[in-house]
């Protein structure tokens, strides 16, 4: 019984790990997208129109959105975990600290154009690797993922359409609000799918569909 339970603990402790490592690869991305200075992310771009009409700080409008994805995803089928709430705190702290100690270079000075646009492309890679990890946890999606999962299972559509679907509809949303959108906004926006699409895969993570509806993930050994 005691090794048992020892197991049982190693186990959650692994998935804890993973869950923070992936938490914290996905602040990374989003700071790398900031230091190309080509536009915001979707969801940021959103954030960022809430916070000009609105008394709510940049920061404050991701979480107050974050909020309101967790009830929407909960009310379509998914229900949030540690993981989700660990999203919501983790990610924002880890772009806080990554920005304010300025361990990652602009990059329009290193190499111009070019180097902006690679900047950006590998921080799509790194969301699509961010996502498997922590969904590998199986501790909880975070809230966009949430939303994202809930579409699949609902739809039975591939991950990277319901992405898409998404990431266009909320950029619309925030961009008609007054946030700003750039070249890396679109790169997100059509490229976060299938990176997390490949990123689901290389950590051997299952999204059940309309036709497999519970559990909405399943880890693949």
């Amino acid at each position: 019984m005691d090794w048992w339970k020892r197991k049982d603990k190693l186990n959650f402790v692994w998935r804890l790990a993973l869950l923070m490592v992936g938490l914290f690869f996905y602040g990374l991305a989003i700071a790398i997208v900031v230091k190309a200075e080509l536009g915001l992310g979707s969801w940021d771009v959103l954030h960022k129109g809430l916070s000009l009409h609105t008394p709510l700080t940049f920061g404050q409008a991701g979480q107050v959105t974050g909020l309101i994805i967790i009830g929407l995803a909960f009310v379509l089928g998914v229900k949030p975990g540690l993981g989700t709430l660990a999203n919501m705190y983790f990610v924002g702290f880890w772009i806080d600290l990554l920005g304010n100690a300025n361990v990652i270079p602009l990059a329009a000075p290193i190499g111009g154009l070019l180097a902006q646009i690679a900047w950006v492309i590998g921080a799509i890679l790194l969301l699509g690797l961010a996502t498997g990890l922590y969904l590998k946890a199986q501790l909880g999606a975070g809230p966009r993922d949430s939303l994202m999962l809930s579409l699949v299972k609902r739809t039975g559509w591939r991950v990277a359409i319901c992405r898409v679907i998404i990431e266009i509809t909320v950029c619309a949303v925030g961009w008609l609000m007054g946030g700003p959108v750039g070249i890396a906004t679109l790169m997100v926006a059509f490229g976060i799918g299938p990176s997390v699409e490949l990123g689901l895969k290389l950590c051997r993570v299952r999204v059940k569909t309309a036709a497999h509806p519970s559990p909405a993930l399943e880890t693949v050994h």
